[in-house]
């Protein structure tokens, strides 16, 4: 009788898992179709741009989900009364809401390597970068999604429109500040809020983890984000960006989990 009881759980988990991961794939062949038809990029770029697009969307909601739904409070409420501490919940409870976009990260990692395979032109080494650049926007969409949960923690639909609009605010930064550039006149304010917008935007982040890719010279980008565009500009580093990413996702982690403790 356990037995069966155990494979009727383990038939449950598989129900629930392939229509989740067809979801997923089904949404990150649209994006990357997206992509390509506004020529942003072209094989492996389009779909590195692409999945990253899918994790900013895909996981805010899941940790909201996770953390203010009833159930959610529930698994937090039975989780505070063991022997666990703050820190070890709420870590487990980001890894299990994440469990759906590492499965995809790592199919994803290898269609790339497919991909890159069948072009010919087989970069390892940017492969590699840019599932970590992967990695990291995960968390820190995670860390959104968390922050946005402990600021609206009983209403679920404010919380995860703050943490879209955060997430749109940040794949914009290269847009959002075009008419504000225009209208003012010191260059070295212009220079800085260009250089803000580019550090900020996690797009350029995952490209250039896969070279000296100038995604922002791109015929689409020169339509939609022509101010800055024009201007001249240093793309930072990619692994500065990352670690720009982490340290304040860890910064605003700490607060968390002083907060869940004191509850």
């Amino acid at each position: 009788m356990p037995i069966l009881k155990r494979d009727l759980k383990i038939r449950i988990r598989i129900a629930k898992i392939f229509p989740a991961i067809i979801l997923r794939y089904a949404c990150l062949g649209f994006i990357f179709l997206l992509v390509v038809l506004s020529r942003l990029g072209t094989g492996l770029l389009a779909f590195v741009i692409a999945e990253a697009v899918l994790i900013l969307l895909f996981t805010p909601g899941i940790i909201c989900d996770v953390f203010i739904s009833d159930i959610g409070r529930r698994d937090l409420h039975d989780l505070a009364l063991t022997r666990l501490n703050s820190r070890d919940i709420i870590l487990g409870k980001l890894a299990g809401a994440n469990f759906y976009n590492f499965i995809v990260i790592v199919f994803s990692a290898i269609v790339m390597f497919i991909m890159a395979i069948s072009g010919r032109k087989l970069n390892t080494g940017g492969i590699i970068y840019a599932n970590i650049a992967l990695l990291i926007l995960m968390f820190t969409s995670s860390v959104i999604g968390l922050v946005s949960s402990v600021l609206f923690p009983r209403n679920i639909f404010t919380a995860v429109m703050l943490a879209y609009v955060i997430i749109f605010l940040l794949i914009g930064s290269i847009i959002i500040p075009g008419p504000v550039i225009d209208r003012i006149q010191n260059p070295g304010i212009r220079d800085t809020i260009v250089k803000i917008a580019i550090y900020a935007n996690p797009i350029i982040m995952v490209s250039r983890s896969l070279g000296k890719i100038d995604i922002m010279r791109t015929e689409y980008m020169y339509v939609i984000a022509d101010p800055i565009v024009g201007r001249g500009f240093a793309y930072p580093d990619w692994r500065f960006m990352g670690i720009m990413y982490l340290g304040i996702s860890c910064l605003l982690m700490i607060p968390i989990f002083i907060r869940f403790k004191n509850r």
